[in-house]
């Protein structure tokens, strides 16, 4: 699904913009937490719908989202629709249903990753979910497969494009998902994901 990565990795710099107060205004931090977290939400993604019952659950979610204005119905661009900011609570509870018990693991291990404290975290889930979510509702929405069971193949072709490309960048999503990572990660292996390499 080309356009689903293009919108996030390519077109969507209003969201890295919105991440970068939270990277201390270095814009190379702010590409580096974004893309840690869209690929670490397109895991939790792809994981959570490989059942029938998880499928359903991660659309019913964003399709709820969407109906509060919390998500955009399609994906993002510098001219596409504004969304509010996401209130703490509804962060949590997203990423639960998205990564189930092992949510604040997960929030915790990237913040280590990406060097920020746990609040900082959170705000920056706040300004990616809508991205990723919404990418992805417009993705399902148009594919002529139901959408619910689109979801899978959505998620998993978007995530395979990020990854395998770039395969050192899989060291980072491994250190913020596998609790049993030894946490040693190079965080400019996440540079090719955005097209160039590292100076």
């Amino acid at each position: 699904m080309p356009g689903l990565l293009e919108a996030l990795l390519g077109d969507d710099t209003r969201t890295i913009e919105q991440v970068r107060p939270h990277t201390g205004n270095d814009p190379r931090r702010a590409e580096q937490a974004y893309g840690a977290a869209v690929g670490t939400i397109l895991r939790g993604l792809e994981t959570q719908s490989q059942t029938k019952q998880g499928a359903g659950s991660i659309w019913d979610m964003i399709r709820r989202q969407v109906e509060k204005g919390n998500v955009p119905a399609e994906a993002p661009s510098q001219q596409g629709a504004q969304v509010r900011e996401m209130d703490p609570n509804e962060v949590g509870d997203i990423m639960k249903v998205i990564f189930g018990k092992d949510a604040p693991n997960v929030e915790g291990a990237y913040g280590k990753v990406i060097t920020l404290d746990p609040e900082t975290s959170k705000k920056v889930f706040a300004k990616v979910l809508p991205a990723v979510l919404g990418s992805v509702f417009g993705a399902a929405e148009k594919d002529p497969e139901d959408s619910q069971q689109a979801l899978p193949r959505i998620v998993g072709n978007a995530r395979t494009e990020i990854e395998e490309p770039n395969p050192e960048s899989t060291n980072i999503f491994a250190a913020i998902l596998d609790r049993d990572h030894d946490g040693d990660v190079d965080l400019e292996d996440l540079a090719d994901i955005f097209g160039r390499k590292p100076k």
